[in-house]
């Protein structure tokens, strides 16, 4: 009898070491996508699940559109209104559906906001009307319970080219991703605990787009349908906000892909239901939040930093005229405080010209900075600016060093700094050598280049005078490359 409780023994034993080496395994072979990507889905998944229960009053869905524009930090900072951002790319209304239903698994909400994008045709060619890869990322993170059995039920019934064979088993669908594991593949645990956006995806630049014009509403009576499936699960959307008592707001981000004919649809719709809509393409709402296209929006349909925070505000101060009790303090957000600042400076930073100022914003532990002169970077320094460079601890005199070559690297302090007359190259690494690095330097005459590589990419401007790339620790990317040009008095910046 012994010997058989024994073997029992040993075959649970090894069965539990085989089902953790299984999950690990799977783990390993899922995509992740941390906040070192342009859109942090991953990060927006797992940090909702480590939010306290019952905290998030406000919840919001949608496709990039919403992920780019719903700010919950601003929107928190100004009106003191406890939200996440919940959207993702191409998140259609199925997808939209049941992370609403496992959100209110943890969450009451009292206002869900949702973006009406995918609403319309966007993807004809597939079955749920978006990317089949779109709609792994946003299931492949939802935690296993009876919603993500019915989502995953649902959509392989919908979409015949999937398998619920492969939600179960992963490696069934990412069978060939073991050629390419990345870092994120392996620091699981570190980056899975990074979600102070709390899901929303910024963007620093400007889309420049000159020809946007918000339309008037009732110029025409237009209406372009909607895609039947997309509205059948918007019925459902509406229907589960009204059984959980939540108000749920229709939302319309400024796009290019937005028109009054799909305006008129929505706001049909919206009336039909008495559910409020907001767009802000609609000129009355654009020029209130004092929106401008080409400086606002990152892309055609994307919003960057400074048009996040126009319609996140507008939406805000549209909440507390509308909802009582939804602002109160709440430690989850007032902790994120100086990460949603950190962000405002790097922004800040990328858009600066003047070198003076550009060298005080550097002083900061987050970035390493890479520093490489190209032909000559003497004539026309100035006092000031040789002042910042010593203020950051660098040590070399530029001062009269005409045509020289100079390279340094700075990490929280002095890695490297070379001042000669002849070309100079520096290979090391960074962060237990995950990151490596190539710098080069060479005066006029001795080679006349300037080259940044970072993981075997070049980032260096390449200019004359000084070039400058700055790598940010925590977001682990390069987030600005410069070059000052200190032969001529301008001292000019190139980007």
């Amino acid at each position: 009898m012994k010997k058989h409780w024994k073997f029992i023994e040993k075959s649970v034993v090894f069965l539990c070491v085989l089902c953790i080496c299984v999950k690990l395994v799977f783990q390993l072979i899922v995509p992740k996508f941390f906040l070192d990507n342009a859109w942090p889905t991953t990060s927006t998944y797992l940090g909702f699940y480590q939010m306290a229960e019952n905290s998030i009053d406000v919840l919001c869905f949608g496709s990039s559109h919403a992920a780019s524009f719903f700010l919950p930090q601003e929107l928190y900072n100004k009106c003191g209104i406890r939200s996440y951002n919940l959207g993702c790319e191409q998140q259609n209304l199925i997808t939209s559906y049941f992370w609403l239903k496992e959100a209110l698994r943890f969450q009451k909400p009292k206002v869900v906001l949702l973006d009406c994008y995918i609403l319309f045709e966007y993807r004809p060619e597939e079955p749920l009307n978006s990317a089949e890869s779109c709609t792994r990322k946003a299931f492949d993170y939802m935690h296993w319970s009876s919603v993500k059995k019915d989502a995953v039920k649902t959509i392989c019934k919908l979409d015949e080219n999937q398998s619920e064979l492969s939600y179960y088993l992963p490696n069934i669908r990412y069978h060939t991703r073991w050629k390419e594991l990345s870092e994120n593949d392996f620091t699981y645990a570190e980056k899975s605990q990074h979600y102070e956006l709390k899901g929303y995806a910024p963007f620093s630049h400007y889309g420049r787009n000159q020809n946007f014009v918000p339309f008037e509403c009732g110029v025409s009576e237009e209406k372009i349908e909607m895609v039947p499936l997309m509205k059948e699960y918007l019925e459902k959307i509406t229907q589960l906000c009204a059984q959980e008592d939540i108000s749920l707001i229709l939302i319309k981000t400024p796009s290019t892909y937005q028109n009054i004919g799909k305006h008129n649809t929505i706001e049909q719709y919206a009336t039909e239901h008495k559910l409020a809509f907001l767009d802000f393409n609609e000129k009355a709402v654009y020029e209130e939040c004092n929106y401008c296209f080409a400086q606002d929006n990152s892309d055609d349909g994307h919003g960057n930093l400074w048009g996040a925070q126009k319609v996140t505000n507008y939406i805000g101060k549209f909440l507390i005229e509308n909802y009582n009790d939804i602002c109160r303090d709440d430690w989850q957000w007032e902790r994120t405080k100086s990460c949603y600042e950190e962000i405002k400076k790097d922004y800040t930073l990328i858009y600066t010209t003047d070198i003076d100022t550009y060298l005080t914003l550097l002083q900061d532990t987050r970035y390493t900075i890479f520093i490489s002169v190209r032909d000559e970077c003497a004539d026309a320094l100035k006092d000031t600016t040789l002042n910042h460079l010593k203020n950051l601890g660098l040590e070399a005199d530029l001062k009269g060093k005409f045509r020289y070559s100079y390279l340094a690297v700075l990490s929280n302090g002095v890695l490297t700094e070379q001042l000669v007359s002849e070309k100079i190259e520096f290979h090391a690494s960074l962060e237990n050598n995950s990151l490596f690095y190539t710098i080069t330097s060479a005066g006029f005459t001795c080679g006349n280049i300037s080259s940044i590589i970072i993981d075997g990419a070049e980032k260096s401007k390449n200019g004359r005078g000084i070039n400058i790339v700055v790598y940010c620790n925590d977001t682990r990317k390069v987030i600005d490359s410069v070059c000052f040009d200190t032969h001529t008095a301008e001292n000019m910046a190139y980007r």
